[in-house]
């Protein structure tokens, strides 16, 4: 394949072999739940939603055979992996006039230049993986809080529905909301982990709060009175989370979630509601599925997380960087979690 401008890395096998070899920060969503990541040879994933239930199993006599119990509630859907192809133009100007820092203005014979090329297409890469990674951890995020991932755009309108029990969706109103004169934080807990101890048959290890959540948690003296703060060693628990570690509560690793994402308004909004608590049974199968890479530069050939690749406009002059991914993350295991609106 033809290499313009001398840099090797623009064939789509060698860009995609880059994108995929990148290291980005640790996303808290991604490293803590959605741990199993699944590339598919399909565009197409068959979702099966796992629901158990709560029947007793009934006795027999020393003469009778065993009777015959029902299979574990099921419900297998296909959904098609959703797709995320950002691409980024970077004119000649932007490729043969600008420097590295440190670099000569004027590079003899273009070596300085050739490198400082091929460094600028490694940024925009870092940059368009960035974004798709950023766009996956909102993904997970409306996994959780919402039990469904709900997209509504002027080009495109689609939902997959996790089939998140109405029970495991409490909306506090009133007196009721952290913070409020008849709030009763630890009461809510607790309630809320039974649920999934009950539906589940094990209980939440992880709390997830929203920074307003997390504002009234913190400052609730009931909780003050109950918070086990002699047993916290961030370091050895969570070290790429210190931050958003707030520690042990009643057997729950309790985490705040304050990032953000600028909305296509410009403003910036959270990824996970100020108002969310959310309880999570962390060893229940949380994962994100990737789907085939559907284009015809790389065939059917692309069976991982992410594609990349470049080509040359004529007329104005410019480089074309582009990245695909094809994400679905997926609850398997609904009962396994709680998604509260607490203020």
């Amino acid at each position: 394949m033809d290499t313009p401008l001398g840099l090797g890395l623009l064939n789509w096998r060698a860009l995609t072999t880059a994108i995929n070899q990148i290291k980005l920060p640790p996303r808290l969503l991604q490293q803590l739940i959605f741990k199993e990541r699944n590339t598919n040879p399909s565009d197409t994933i068959d979702v099966d939603i796992t629901v158990g239930n709560q029947k007793l199993v009934p006795f027999v006599s020393p003469i009778e055979g065993g009777t015959v119990v029902g299979q574990l509630g099921r419900e297998q859907r296909a959904v098609k992996t959703p797709r995320l192809r950002p691409k980024k133009p970077l004119p000649a100007q932007a490729l043969l006039t600008e420097r590295g820092p440190g670099a000569a203005i004027y590079a003899t014979g273009g070596g300085d230049i050739n490198a400082w090329k091929e460094k600028k297409v490694g940024m925009e890469a870092k940059d368009l993986k960035q974004r798709v990674d950023r766009t996956i951890e909102w993904m997970c995020a409306q996994a959780l809080c919402t039990g469904a991932l709900t997209v509504s755009q002027d080009n495109l309108a689609f939902e997959v529905d996790y089939r998140l029990p109405v029970a495991h969706k409490p909306t506090l109103t009133g007196d009721n909301r952290w913070g409020q004169s008849a709030a009763d934080i630890p009461a809510n807990i607790e309630t809320w982990a039974n649920l999934i101890l009950s539906a589940y048959g094990s209980g939440p290890d992880l709390m997830l709060l929203g920074t307003g959540a997390a504002e009234k948690f913190l400052a609730d003296e009931k909780v003050q009175a109950e918070y086990d703060r002699r047993h916290i060693i961030v370091g050895e628990l969570r070290p790429d989370f210190k931050t958003e570690y707030i520690g042990p509560y009643k057997g729950l690793d309790v985490y705040k979630y304050p990032f953000e994402y600028t909305a296509t308004s410009g403003t910036k909004t959270k990824i996970v509601g100020t108002d969310k608590a959310v309880l999570i049974n962390s060893a229940a199968r949380f994962t994100i599925e990737f789907g085939l890479i559907l284009d015809l530069d790389a065939g059917a050939n692309v069976m991982d997380e992410f594609f990349a690749k470049s080509w040359l406009e004529k007329d104005p002059s410019v480089l074309w960087l582009l990245a695909e991914s094809r994400p679905l993350p997926v609850p398997w295991e609904p009962e396994a979690y709680v998604a509260a609106t607490v203020l």
